[in-house]
């Protein structure tokens, strides 16, 4: 089973090739974002590849290898496959998304050294978490959506709690990156979730994503109490109609509002700023590493736009030739692949390179 990225797509799925010379009675099989959106040249690309999954991979998975078990078992019934069938590639009906996440057991961490994954402002080993999978909201440039659907579908929050107690108790591991689009997306849910860990009374320390409209001080607070110590904006541009073009649907006053209310709960701020997406030019990338120097944040994560091929944005770039090339290697958040002809490429990855510099260097 092969987990595959856009920029390694291709020696990813070299691993089946290197399968099948090993032994050809080796089943090969792919999953991950680029392959649900582009499977029929995953089959191109590998020519020993057998199946690919196209979208969450848990339960198909599990059909795939109960029906490989059997001598009749008929794969043209899983939804959500593709496959090799007689040198012709069959590509069954899409599968829905999965309401059902409580089933899911814990990640299987005994079979990897924990102690490899340590945090780096700190040392201490770090695992994931989930909460949640979906996302209801439309950024242009998010590759989420074909992969996780545009419903937000949550885990029961006392089952994740027992999964962080399970995973300090069995692998004394207490730092968690909770693992989800929009972790604050419900804020019921995250009170509800914060409140568990409280009552249990044992020390978990975390981090989390959030966009900047689905919080507010009573529950940074709360969330603080429960053992969040840095929360990670989604604030992508300093100049609102690149926000807006990009439908990201917050404004820059939330941006600056969320950041205070984080600092006011004595979280760490990490932010997520994005140069190239559609609108931008050196003047606005100049006003977002003015603005971003500014701000009160404590870490930020700068990158190029990238067109991944599941997203709004690959197809618009592809409709107006924007595209500079289609080498997949090339797509990836260090370089920019488009010209949209009021900024050139090697002009975005210098404001990505300047801005970097520019934040790090600076006294706030």
């Amino acid at each position: 089973v092969i987990n595959t990225a856009t920029a390694s797509i291709c020696s990813d799925l070299n691993c089946a090739n290197i399968a099948k010379e090993i032994s050809p009675q080796i089943k090969t099989l792919a999953f991950g974002l680029h392959v649900t959106v582009l499977p029929q040249e995953a089959f191109s690309i590998a020519p020993s590849l057998d199946y690919v999954i196209r979208g969450e991979p848990e339960f198909c998975l599990l059909e795939i290898t109960r029906k490989l078990r059997q001598e009749n078992g008929h794969l043209c019934e899983i939804k959500g496959l593709s496959y090799r069938d007689d040198y012709k590639i069959q590509h069954n009906l899409d599968r829905e998304f999965d309401d059902d996440l409580n089933s899911l057991p814990f990640p299987a961490w005994e079979f990897v050294n924990v102690n490899n994954y340590l945090l780096p402002l700190s040392g201490e080993p770090f695992l994931l978490i989930t909460t949640s999978k979906g996302c209801s909201h439309s950024c242009l440039f998010c590759p989420a959506k074909p992969f996780y659907g545009s419903r937000v579908r949550l885990r029961d929050y006392k089952i994740v709690v027992d999964e962080m107690e399970y995973v300090k108790n069995k692998f004394n591991v207490s730092q968690f990156l909770i693992w989800s689009e929009s972790f604050t997306e419900n804020r019921e849910y995250v009170i509800k979730l914060c409140n568990e860990i409280i009552n249990r009374k044992f020390k978990v320390f975390w981090t989390c994503n959030s966009r900047v409209d689905k919080v507010d001080l009573e529950l940074l607070r709360l969330m603080r109490q429960a053992g969040c110590w840095m929360i990670g904006y989604g604030i992508e541009s300093g100049v609102q109609h690149i926000l807006d073009t990009s439908k990201k649907d917050i404004t820059i006053e939330q941006i600056e509002s969320a950041i205070n209310m984080a600092k006011m709960a004595d979280l760490e701020v990490a932010s997520h700023i994005i140069f190239g997406l559609p609108g931008e030019t050196m003047q606005t990338g100049l006003k977002t590493i003015s603005w971003l120097k500014r701000l009160n944040i404590d870490f930020a994560q700068i990158y190029c736009a990238v067109p991944w091929p599941s997203t709004a944005l690959y197809g618009i770039a592809k409709k107006k030739g924007w595209l500079v090339t289609q080498d997949w290697g090339l797509y990836e958040q260090n370089n920019y692949i488009m010209d949209m002809g009021g900024i050139k490429p090697k002009q975005v990855e210098y404001l990505r390179r300047s801005a970097i510099r520019k934040f790090y260097q600076s006294t706030r």
